[in-house]
């Protein structure tokens, strides 16, 4: 980034992790954003985007040159693509993991995830395709619970799977945000001893939380862990607001104090 404007002003949080960032990671969507949406997008938010997942089956849906020059507009910005988990849980219902890796990296993806947001695996085969990633290059997200959940998240089942994934060589687990939604950590007591124990389990740098629950999810999960979490599906009208919030402009460092001249 060049230089930036009113550089005399020092926030309360003053410094951030450079790019390629592990940590106070922001993933976002892309859902069939046009070349010039994501050039555009790169150039004024690509400092705080380190991750774009082409959603669910949008890379099989888009021009696949369009797609690939995407994924080279966002590589050039150090933000990383990875194709939606549903991409993977399709090829395997086709029989297709292999040529799913061969497409994934053709196209630039450095990433894949690894879910069962629509389709249920044996545990075996989860981390099967997560070994097959890694042993391909890509970095893994394995993504934990589903689309349209019954309950909330099992601590200590959840703790454990996540540990075996993070063993078979994944880079991230990844808590589905309507999942996190259903435990409104922000307002429900024991819902945040769960959501506390749960990512202290796996590790906070380790986890990625979906945004479900909106803004007190955020911030809830900023003031219990500090401003390096790591968030995904975040939208990009979210982006900024977002660092503002990591970068302490929640708390009550400035906000309610007098000032004079």
């Amino acid at each position: 980034m060049g230089k930036q404007g009113f550089e005399f002003i020092e926030m309360p949080i003053r410094t951030r992790a450079e790019k390629p960032r592990d940590i106070g990671i922001n993933f976002h969507g892309d859902w069939g954003k046009s070349l010039r949406e994501v050039e555009d997008l790169c150039k004024a938010l690509g400092e705080w985007l380190d991750v774009v997942k082409l959603a669910v089956l949008t890379g099989r849906l888009m021009d696949r040159d369009l797609t690939k020059r995407k994924i080279e507009v966002y590589a050039e910005h150090q933000i990383r693509v990875f194709p939606g988990g549903m991409t993977l849980e399709a090829a395997l219902i086709c029989n297709k993991v292999p040529e799913f890796f061969d497409e994934a990296e053709d196209l630039g993806c450095t990433v894949v995830e690894v879910s069962e947001s629509e389709v249920k695996m044996d545990p075996r085969t989860k981390i099967k395709l997560v070994e097959m990633a890694v042993e391909r290059g890509f970095q893994v997200i394995a993504e934990m619970g589903p689309h349209h959940p019954d309950e909330p998240f099992s601590v200590a089942d959840t703790i454990k799977r996540a540990r075996c994934f993070l063993k078979a060589g994944a880079w991230k687990i990844c808590l589905e945000g309507e999942v996190n939604a259903m435990m409104k950590p922000w307002e429900d007591a024991a819902g945040a001893d769960k959501m506390l124990s749960l990512i202290n389990g796996i590790g906070p740098e380790q986890t990625i939380t979906e945004v479900g629950g909106g803004w007190p999810f955020i911030e809830w999960m900023i003031v219990n862990f500090g401003s390096d979490v790591n968030f995904g599906n975040v939208q990009a009208n979210m982006i900024m607001p977002i660092e503002h919030v990591r970068r302490g402009l929640n708390r009550n460092t400035w906000f309610g104090k007098f000032h004079s001249l």
